[in-house]
């Protein structure tokens, strides 16, 4: 690298003289494990070699084999360009590189993405997002507590605090392993420690002061200097997404961002395949749904390399711009862009007595509960990160009973639907509240409610809300929360059905209330707050879904592969 030190990688050539482009996986979790670097990453090598590709698969600085230290995001854009620099070199490489992988892997794709180093023609980022702030770390201003947490316990932690052990004082390191063992052994005792962070977990993760910093988290949702960023790239890229994935909102944004800069769509070389898979867990189950063999139809790998061969060609792919996996139907879909179009927003307010209907009520009313920082809702389902990751058991559709029979949850069920109905893209809500707190969370979730009385959860989202008058004194407020992205059709006869409440933990940090900053809050500081949701025509507290009146039709989702591996 251009400071000396050293990343070292595998580097896999077909047979024959070359040379030939290069297909670059640069991974934090190791290059010989097939699992990550293959099976996670949707990448075949052997598939890869006989299309005429090198593959070259480098451990990223301070991890496994190479030099450094290990900072999360901080090397990466530089990493990759003089990795992609030095491939261009070799006479093995034809001088075009693309990028390929999945998680993190998909997170050193798109920072090299920035500046557009000579050589980088194609990415295909994988279940990721396109900011390292907002929609990785943090949500709405609360914390992605579960993820990062595990994500230190499960990924980071381990290797990093082996490579630093020797420079710590002995009691340090004792201390270190036998919190990092704990944690491991069960990890809700992290989830539920408190402070969240002290010196003891940052001897781990020296980086957990820069991550659960709650300025930072407040501020993220406003920084998108790195999509414009992003949006000055050349490379074509194919976003690969999850619906049950928590990147789902940042890999839509990534697509959303590169195909903004093409004025036409016969011009994009970017596509978009959407799964109903969750991170870790690209299969058809998910929570508690099995989605069908379909779910699978969509080889992935076979995807990639036919985009690669396109854009190392020069030519747009010849795959529709966007294939979606709809729920509820278990149906793959083609759209000709992002959003669908055709696509209609339509409010559904919430009601007295916990009705949701497409018309406001006249009459004012309002409904309260107390929020208990100490017992907070429960994380069940949804875009989690949650133990279990590889098999999914905690994320993704799962029944809502327990959540629901809270007395700190409210409800708000709309009719049985007369028709099927499209739900795909973004959905929002806006709520008119008021809390006794000077700060809290407000946290959404929608649902499917069939026809036997089962209340499963789709989406969820959270609003690190702060009150903007004195206790005491104006109105109330409107507090907007974006859940995030679905591709739903509810089923006729079924109702469409709202929470309302404010935790969702362990997925998020829970808020104390009290204006103490989460991350260095003790049980103290935790205080019950008392919370109103406001309704009727001056105080409209609505959810606003993207309706999708018809059906786009069933889309293409095997590709074969010839007597001589070509993909036809």
């Amino acid at each position: 690298m251009r400071d000396g030190t050293v990343l070292r990688a595998d580097v896999w050539l077909p047979a024959g003289a070359g040379p030939w482009p290069v297909l670059l996986q640069r991974t934090p979790y190791r290059k010989e494990d097939v699992f990550g670097t293959q099976y996670i990453a949707a990448l075949e090598f052997r598939a890869a070699l006989r299309r005429g590709y090198a593959v070259v698969v480098q451990d990223t600085r301070g991890r496994y084999a190479s030099d450094g230290n290990f900072d999360p995001f901080h090397h990466e854009q530089d990493d990759g360009h003089d990795t992609i620099a030095w491939l261009r070199k070799q006479p093995f490489c034809n001088g075009s590189v693309a990028m390929f992988g999945a998680s993190y892997v998909g997170a050193t794709q798109v920072l090299a993405l920035l500046g557009s180093p000579e050589g980088l023609v194609a990415t295909a980022p994988n279940l990721t997002t396109a900011r390292h702030g907002e929609t990785w770390l943090y949500r709405g201003g609360a914390i992605e507590l579960g993820f990062l947490l595990l994500w230190i316990i499960e990924a980071l932690g381990p290797v990093d605090l082996e490579r630093r052990i020797g420079d710590m004082p002995p009691e340090y390191a004792e201390r270190a392993r036998a919190l990092l063992s704990r944690f491991f052994a069960d990890p809700t005792s992290a989830f539920r420690r408190l402070p969240v962070i002290d010196e003891d977990l940052a001897l781990i993760a020296p980086y957990v002061e820069e991550w659960f910093d709650n300025a930072r988290a407040e501020a993220a949702a406003d920084d998108h200097s790195r999509l414009d960023e992003i949006a000055r790239s050349k490379a074509a890229c194919l976003v690969i997404g999850g619906w049950n994935d928590l990147f789902i909102d940042g890999s839509i944004e990534l697509f959303e961002t590169v195909r903004s800069r093409w004025s036409t769509r016969a011009e994009v070389p970017d596509r978009l395949v959407i799964g109903p898979w969750s991170h870790g867990n690209p299969t058809d189950w998910q929570g508690d749904g099995w989605h069908g063999y379909g779910a699978l139809a969509v080889p992935l790998f076979e995807e990639q390399l036919a985009f690669f061969d396109a854009a190392f060609a020069g030519k747009p792919p010849g795959s529709p711009m966007v294939r979606y996996f709809r729920t509820g139907s278990n149906s793959w879909h083609a759209a000709p862009d992002w959003p669908l179009p055709g696509t209609q927003k339509t409010e559904l307010f919430l009601g007295e007595g916990g009705g949701l209907a497409e018309t406001v009520q006249s009459e004012a009313w309002h409904q309260s509960y107390g929020s208990n920082p100490r017992d907070p809702v429960p994380t069940v389902g949804g875009a989690s990160f949650l133990p279990g990751l590889l098999l999914g058991r905690n994320s993704g559709p799962k029944d809502q009973a327990a959540v629901e029979s809270r007395d700190d949850v409210l409800t708000f069920t709309s009719s049985p639907l007369e028709e099927p109905l499209e739900v795909t893209g973004l959905v929002e809500a806006a709520l008119w509240i008021h809390s006794s707190a000077p700060t809290c969370d407000w946290a959404v979730r929608l649902c499917e409610v069939g026809f036997g009385g089962k209340s499963v959860g789709l989406l969820d989202g959270i609003v690190r809300w702060r009150r903007s008058e004195p206790e005491g004194t104006g109105g109330p407020e409107e507090a907007k929360v974006r859940l995030g992205h679905v591709g739903h059709l509810f089923a006729k006869g079924s109702r469409i059905r709202i929470q309302v409440a404010s935790s969702n933990f362990p997925r998020y940090d829970r808020n104390p209330q009290s204006g103490t900053p989460s991350s260095r809050a003790n049980e103290s500081d935790f205080q019950v707050a008392q919370q109103t949701v406001f309704g009727g025509v001056e105080h409209p507290s609505r959810i606003v879904l993207p309706v999708v009146p018809e059906a786009f039709p069933s889309a293409p989702v095997f590709n074969a592969l010839g007597e001589d591996n070509s993909i036809t």
